[in-house]
């Protein structure tokens, strides 16, 4: 095997040939490199506290626009605190006024209850003595009335009768007649066949017709108007505000009669003769 000395290149055998580093430098770099190493620990201490420092600097910021906008969202909430505030101010305020509205009002409504009620019981007492006093006027024209038919009886010898209700007087003729002469006789009397206007009337005149002793009808001056759709009508002329037919009356006739037995009317031919009464106004009426 050939001697290794003799075949090494002139390099490799340069470097050999070369001095080695002491352990001191080593030592030393070893320092060196340690300090480095504590350079850099410090280096990434205070990059690491630095990015700490943004990082608290970046949400420092962050609430404080937080916080701006809170403020500023309080400042609002106070604004529409502030508003309601002033409305309810307002609104208390309108609330007494309408209280005060109201007592008053309640004030014054009790005082005029009190006057209605008063002004009702003076009206009570009015009326009660209106009542007395009209009962009173009317009992007293009730006996004028009698007191005057009466007088008017007694005044008068031809067997007129007065009813003063309707200041006027009547008189039954026993003499049968037909119609037209009945109308005829009434007249040379300064009369006409009686006209009835209201039950007291036709109270009345039946009164009359039963002092007769004959049971029978009387003419009374009602008559059907062929010119005027056979309406009746009263021969004076005057309206036909009140009638007093029997059941089933009028029918087809055309001339009115008062019954005897009731004061019930009827409508029989204008040529047969019946007993008739006759009305006269009065000259003092």
């Amino acid at each position: 095997m050939p001697e290794m000395t003799k075949e090494l290149p002139e390099k490799s055998v340069k470097r050999i040939e070369e001095p080695a580093i002491s352990l001191k430098e080593i030592a030393q770099l070893e320092a060196d490199l340690e300090e480095i190493k504590k350079d850099k620990d410090v280096e990434m201490r205070q990059l690491a506290a630095n990015m700490v420092q943004i990082e608290a600097n970046l949400k420092i910021t962050e609430l404080e626009a937080d916080l701006v906008d809170e403020r500023e969202r309080n400042r609002e909430l106070e604004r529409k605190i502030a508003e309601t505030n002033r409305k309810n101010d307002d609104l208390e305020a309108q609330l007494r006024t309408q209280n005060t509205e109201v007592r008053e009002g309640k004030t014054k409504i009790g005082e005029l209850d009190g006057k209605i009620n008063a002004l009702q019981s003076k009206n009570s007492g009015l009326e009660t003595q209106i009542q007395i006093e009209k009962e009173n006027k009317t009992a007293e024209i009730a006996k004028l009335h009698a007191d005057l038919n009466r007088t008017m009886n007694l005044l008068d010898p031809g067997g007129w009768s007065y009813l003063a209700k309707t200041a006027s007087w009547y008189r039954v003729i026993e003499q049968e007649m037909t119609f037209d002469e009945a109308v005829a006789y009434c007249a040379s009397q300064e009369g006409h066949l009686v006209t009835i206007h209201s039950q007291e009337e036709n109270d009345f005149v039946w009164e009359l017709a039963r002092t007769v002793r004959w049971y029978g009808s009387f003419w009374i001056g009602l008559k059907r108007n062929p010119d005027k759709g056979n309406a009746f009508e009263w021969t004076d002329g005057s309206s036909v505000d009140f009638t007093n037919w029997d059941e089933g009356e009028p029918d087809s006739y055309t001339h009115a009669l008062l019954w005897r037995s009731d004061g019930k009317w009827g409508a029989y031919p204008p040529t047969n003769s019946y007993r008739f009464i006759c009305k006269m106004s009065s000259q003092f009426s």
